[in-house]
């Protein structure tokens, strides 16, 4: 699996274009507690493919999204932008933003799905057009580098958000469960269970209670890096009574660290009424140096431990090959003693 900070240790580029100080998009909504949902998708809806984040390095891969897509009854219509390239980036900022304002103001798109992650979607934030989005709500779904945009939309927006496979992502059995249940279900989702295991004595997705207790509040979250490069900005994660939901890749113990100590000193993981702490992919310790010094479970027990909240690990989303596709805005409750995540509220409206 490559990383972000593989990718972009290859690319070794510095970001160019034109995005610090630019003003930020269109006013946020009245009432700073009013989430508004997308329609559920049914059969026959169409999906508009956008690629906000890095460069599809092999187009091709594109041939395999429409066949994917049609399996669960939907068309799709791909960005006009989509095979734009700017070194590392899938275009510039003006490319990439045109296909997702496109996306949103097009009243025949159901739903917008991202292509890929990777890099990029930080740079597109302060010239999204909010009041656009919060006018023509449609599902949005992706992860990884995704989760920047998540992070805004739902600030600005106050739109509800999907994080789960992005439109290039392998679609098993379970995944896809998942995804048709969160998508096209005008329901609550109800338990979010982990794959099934083969070997119940040696299980492949264990749940760890660091804190335990139960806690009631909105989901919010995903890629730890984005939602740590996020603070400080209009953009940053509010967690104030809610369910903070943390996963990553490729990151030694010591950045994860490093991220979460940055989010507690900022108040974040004190503000939050229960974490849930997913997975991270390969994130081991180096056989080196001081990243021997902690697993990334000492680490989370150290750092976790003490807040005080309940706390749950092993939920499989993310950076992983099999993933729940979670919605980011509704009520959730969290049982951290009984190992379990349950999704109270709908996230769709009704088609």
């Amino acid at each position: 699996m490559t990383t972000r900070r593989d990718f972009l240790a290859g690319a070794g580029l510095a970001a160019g274009g034109s995005l610090l100080g630019l003003p930020g998009g269109s006013a946020a909504p009245a009432s700073p507690d009013a989430m508004v949902k997308p329609r559920a998708l049914r059969a026959g809806d169409t999906v508009g493919l956008i690629a906000p984040s890095s460069y599809i390095f092999d187009l091709s891969d594109l041939e395999g999204v429409a066949p994917r897509l049609e399996a669960l009854g939907l068309e799709c219509r791909f960005g006009r932008n989509v095979r734009a390239r700017r070194g590392y980036l899938a275009g510039t900022e003006e490319e990439r933003l045109a296909d997702l304002h496109a996306m949103f103001a097009d009243p025949s798109i159901a739903a917008v799905f991202c292509l890929g992650g990777g890099y990029g979607s930080e740079r597109l934030l302060a010239r999204v057009d909010y009041a656009l989005v919060r006018k023509n709500p449609k599902i949005f779904l992706g992860y990884s580098d995704i989760t920047g945009l998540h992070l805004a939309l739902g600030k600005l927006a106050r739109l509800v958000t999907f994080h789960g496979p992005v439109a290039l992502s392998a679609l098993p059995p379970w995944t896809l469960g998942y995804l048709k249940k969160a998508l096209f279900a005008p329901e609550p989702m109800g338990p979010i269970e982990n794959p099934p295991e083969k070997d119940v004595l040696s299980p492949e997705f264990p749940r760890h209670t660091i804190v335990p207790g139960r806690a009631l509040g909105r989901t919010v979250g995903g890629n730890l890096t984005l939602i740590a490069t996020t603070m400080g900005t209009p953009y940053e994660i509010d967690t104030k009574g809610k369910i903070l939901l943390l996963e990553d890749t490729g990151e030694a113990p010591y950045r994860v660290d490093r991220m979460l100590v940055q989010l507690a000193l900022a108040g974040k993981l004190a503000d939050a009424a229960g974490i849930v702490w997913g997975t991270c992919t390969d994130c081991a310790p180096s056989r080196s140096g001081f990243e021997i010094n902690l697993s990334m479970s000492e680490l989370l027990d150290d750092l976790l431990s003490k807040l005080g909240k309940p706390v749950l690990a092993g939920l499989v989303f993310g950076h992983t090959p099999e993933k729940a596709t979670i919605p980011l805005g509704v009520e959730a409750e969290l049982d951290a003693t009984a190992k379990t995540f349950t999704l109270l509220e709908t996230a769709t409206a009704a088609p």
